[in-house]
């Protein structure tokens, strides 16, 4: 094919390029109104810009231990009691039903006065065992702070508890925490998956710096007490095995009271046997109880999905009509590098604040990847979906 370089513009390239730069301004708001809110708070924070308590309050941390997660119980109430904080108990919700986990609970209890010890009931049937033993820890909770974690979530950081408490201020009742996937020494997980998983904590931290938070994530999440009792705890979703973190918060949450705290020393890891099983559960999880949230990410974050697609299509118009016209050609270039690097540069440096590597510059195409890999998560977690309800299956 010959190129013509005239640097004249013909209607169609006209077209072309006033698509393709509607398109490309589309996704510049979507990164920087988005997702670049959690670096900026969090430079935010630095400056002094966020005020905190002058006083920590008392905290109740819940840990809850069933028989995926329990295997890691001993690490976590080693780190857990090695927290740099005044005033703070660990309730173990053991819903393990094994020797093995209330002998080292026991063992720790025996140990220091601030730990104890709670069941879940072998018998209970028709109701959510993890909802249920929330509910039991909270209740044996002495403190108004509630900090809820999972037994396999470790926190990297002395100061993690001193980074949740100091935002209970007057008006907060919410604190959400970032967890991520611990990697095992010598292994590396993909970089599409700690993208996948970047994005996906971005998305509703992001909300909640917009002070329009719609979900939080159960390893590391603090509440008021007062304030899950106001709302009837977890009574709205008994129906449904899941639905402690993402749906409770969705009740919960309003305007300012909620808030995150993105510190590095606030951060938890969260163990498993294999991480790409874990998060696939996790989507699958998440995928479900989507439905039952109610907030405008859901169309904001599916019309991105449907514009990703269209920015590329405009990209490759563009180009092909440029082939007449070098103008055209350079133009259209110059606009998907800007936005390339942009991205890059977006999602780069918020997975280095939440201590996620992101060194690719495959992230537009990662983008592009992300709806398929959501969709074939939404089509296996069809093939699960009787078994997310506790009592009845809701068409």
């Amino acid at each position: 094919m010959t190129l013509y370089f005239d640097w004249n513009v013909t209607l169609w390239q006209e077209i072309a390029l006033l698509s393709l730069l509607l398109l490309v301004a589309c996704e510049f708001i979507y990164l920087y109104c988005i997702y670049d809110r959690v670096w900026r708070y969090g430079k935010r924070v630095k400056a002094g810009g966020v005020k905190y308590a002058g006083e920590l309050p008392g905290v109740s941390v819940i840990v809850y231990a069933d028989a995926d997660n329990a295997a890691h119980v001993g690490d976590t109430l080693k780190a857990l009691l090695a927290q740099d904080y005044p005033d703070y108990e660990i309730i173990v919700v053991n819903d393990d039903a094994s020797d093995d986990v209330r002998h080292v609970v026991s063992f720790y209890e025996c140990e220091y006065k601030n730990v104890y010890q709670t069941f879940v009931p072998e018998a209970v049937c028709n109701v959510s065992r993890k909802k249920l033993g929330m509910t039991l820890g909270v209740k044996a909770a002495r403190n108004e702070i509630v900090v809820a974690t999972e037994a396999n979530c470790i926190p990297v950081s002395d100061k993690w508890l001193r980074k949740i408490g100091r935002n209970f201020v007057p008006g907060v009742d919410v604190v959400l925490g970032y967890t991520r996937m611990a990697t095992k020494q010598g292994s590396e997980d993909g970089r599409y998956a700690v993208f996948d998983r970047v994005v996906f904590a971005l998305r509703y931290l992001s909300y909640a710096v917009m002070k329009r938070a719609y979900m939080g994530v159960s390893g590391n999440l603090a509440y008021r007490k007062e304030c899950f009792f106001a709302h009837n705890g977890f009574s709205s979703t008994l129906n449904l095995h899941y639905g402690d973190d993402d749906l409770f918060v969705n009740e919960i949450a309003h305007g300012s009271n909620v808030r995150v705290e993105l510190s590095s020393r606030s951060v938890i890891e969260s163990f498993f046997t294999d991480n790409s099983r874990a998060w696939a559960a996790q989507r699958m999880k998440y995928g479900f109880t989507a439905k039952y949230l109610h907030t405008s990410a859901k169309v904001v974050f599916a019309i991105e999905s449907a514009l990703h697609y269209l920015t590329l299509a405009a990209a490759v118009a563009a180009i092909w009509v440029g082939f007449q016209g070098l103008l055209c050609m350079i133009i259209a270039l110059l606009l998907v590098g800007a936005y390339w690097i942009a991205a890059w540069r977006v999602y780069r440096r918020a997975g280095r604040m939440l201590g996620e590597r992101l060194g690719s510059g495959l992230v537009p195409l990662f983008l592009l990847l992300r709806p398929w890999t959501t969709w074939r998560y939404t089509m296996m977690g069809k093939k699960e979906n009787k078994s997310y309800f506790t009592w009845q299956y809701l068409r």
